[in-house]
């Protein structure tokens, strides 16, 4: 089909471009009930011929199971998981081959074909089984290699593009936190030079293999600031002068560069904008000053501008739905994420009343489908990608082994421990603190790779006393504390707490001079918690090869050549 023109659409059609919204509901659903039970196609049909929608989120794994022609030869049978299964929902994965065959399906429903969407923050694994699980943005900041990150772009887009994805929300571009307890730790970067180059080249990578990146979270976040917005209002409070040094200029080198698309933040930015609502600063997302007048005019932003999540508490509380969609829409922005089933009624009701000027629907839906159009999706056999998961997954966990080795990270060896000779090594104990239910299965890389080395291993979760710990020093020649803490898993601040947090209270008072800390993830491990052990070596990531890149860089197999690319003591702290 050739690209439509505005001309030939009509208004629903136009808003339609404009709609994101959570996938179950297209289907009826609620993301609550974890309700698997199959529904009739057709109705689904005509929800998008109705609608018209121009994105799918693509990573809400409930629905997939919903119309079982795709899913038949599933190992499991989703349709009789009990109402309020956890165990269903984000844990049971799936081939992304008989999805891809799915969206070809869905994307024929309404009159231009969506866009598939997902933050797939350390690739797809989370919902396709034959994809990779790779590293997080610190391991890539910590291995600086820009050729690798682009190398790591590209392959990912292969893969997404094997399950139909063509549109993915990274990298995070927000910077400016120096806070030790900032939400983003995990998957951001203080180093702002490092930062711009290495995004660069992993936008370049994505965007070369047919998948849109997107930089976030539009305008930052605050440097000391730990709200998340997903939970409460928050704002970043610099001037002007200070944004356009830092924040301000990452954004535009990354617009300058060619990225396809934008995320706004849903925290308030006084200096930009110090309009006052229902006693709050305006969030990023409804601001008009901000959206329309800063990012798409004074800094020429011609791409696809999408919203954060709309329901996070940040700005979902703020007002009444239906006013709050208007306010969206007339701020600037192209695309709701996660908009609600009726938005596309709302919009038109607005549209006709005069609420919002039909040019404004006319711009959005005009950088939609320009940005569908760079990705070729108005081109003949476009669906007919020519790989399947199984061609390029290899190169995937080549390029992500290569990034995670240069990644590994000396925090500090007070004794001179590392590397540890494993000649004398025979009985390793990992002691695990994680708030990750299914953390010891997760390690199992990490006790195979001590296991291919001669090793007997002991793992277990967590210490319940000082006399149990003497126990494993007397049993142990190496003794790991392994911790793995990241964002949203559980919800809340970045920290080790109760039980988990509990172990530190026994920890390193027996067999310290044969202990060694390791974080999987959120890097300030060693300084929220783990203070008292001598050698400590940031991982970074939990991904198999980061396991395994760990133990050969504990035994000297490979060198330590990681450069945080954050700061590892608070800067408060080093002043």
């Amino acid at each position: 089909m050739k690209k439509p023109q505005l001309s030939e659409l009509t208004l629903r059609e136009k808003i339609g471009q404009m709609l994101a919204p959570h996938h179950w509901e297209v289907y009826g659903k609620r993301e609550s009930q974890y309700d698997y039970k199959p529904v009739d196609i057709e109705d689904v049909k005509k929800r998008y011929e109705k609608e018209c929608f121009g994105t799918i989120r693509a990573e809400q794994i409930g629905v997939y199971y919903t119309d079982s022609r795709h899913f038949k030869d599933m190992p499991v049978d989703v349709t009789d998981t009990a109402e309020g299964d956890l165990l269903a929902y984000g844990k049971i994965r799936m081939p992304s081959g008989p999805y891809k065959e799915y969206i070809d399906e869905i994307s024929t429903f309404p009159k231009i074909p969506p866009l598939v969407a997902g933050d797939c923050v350390t690739g797809a694994s989370n919902v396709f089984d034959d994809l990779t699980k790779i590293c997080n943005a610190l391991t890539i900041g910590a291995a600086d290699d820009e050729k690798l990150t682009f190398e790591l772009g590209a392959a990912l887009a292969r893969e997404l593009r094997c399950a139909g994805f063509n549109w993915r929300w990274s990298p995070v571009m927000d910077m400016g936190n120096r806070n030790s307890d900032c939400v983003m730790r995990t998957i951001a970067m203080d180093d702002y030079d490092r930062c711009l180059s290495l995004s660069k080249a992993y936008v370049d990578g994505m965007q070369s293999e047919g998948v849109a990146a997107c930089v976030k979270h539009f305008p930052g976040t605050d440097r000391y600031s730990a709200r998340d917005t997903h939970f409460s209002s928050n704002a970043l409070v610099c001037s002007m002068e200070e944004w356009w040094s830092e924040q301000g200029r990452a954004f535009r080198e990354m617009i300058d560069h060619g990225v396809y698309s934008v995320m706004i933040d849903h925290s308030a930015f006084p200096a930009a904008d110090d309009t006052v609502i229902n006693g709050q600063p305006v969030p990023s997302t409804i601001s008009k000053k901000i959206v329309t007048d800063l990012l798409k005019g004074e800094m020429g932003f011609k791409g696809v501008v999408i919203t954060d999540g709309l329901r996070m508490a940040g700005l979902y509380s703020l007002m009444p739905y239906e006013e709050l969609v208007v306010e969206l829409v007339n701020a600037g922005n192209d695309v709701l994420l996660g908009c609600e089933i009726n938005s596309g009624d709302l919009i038109e009701a607005a549209v006709l009343d005069g609420r919002i000027p039909e040019s404004r629907i006319d711009d959005a839906c005009g950088r939609v489908l320009d940005m569908k159009e760079k990705l070729g999706m108005f081109e003949d056999g476009y669906a007919n990608y020519p790989y399947k998961a199984a061609d390029v997954v290899e190169k995937t966990r080549e390029i992500n082994a290569k990034i995670v080795r240069k990644s590994m990270t000396i925090v500090r060896d007070r004794r001179n421990m590392l590397p540890v000779n494993k000649d004398k090594v025979k009985k390793v104990s990992i002691i695990v603190s994680s708030h990750l239910e299914g953390i010891i299965e997760t390690l199992e890389p990490l006790k195979r790779a001590f296991e291919a080395r001669g090793m007997d291993v002991h793992i277990q979760r967590r210490l319940k006393n000082d006399t149990e710990l003497k126990e494993i020093s007397d049993n142990s020649d190496l003794i790991i504390y392994a911790a793995y803490v990241a964002m949203h898993m559980p919800k809340g601040y970045l920290r080790l707490f109760g039980d988990e947090c509990a172990t530190f209270y026994h920890a390193f008072k027996y067999g310290k001079e044969k202990s060694v800390g390791v974080s999987f993830g959120y890097p300030y491990i060693h300084y929220d918690s783990m203070e008292g052990v001598d050698a400590f070596i940031n991982a970074n990531s939990l991904d198999a090869a980061s396991q395994e890149a760990f133990v050969e860089a504990l035994f000297g197999e490979i060198g330590f050549e990681g450069n945080p690319p954050v700061l590892l003591v608070p800067r408060a702290n080093t002043m």
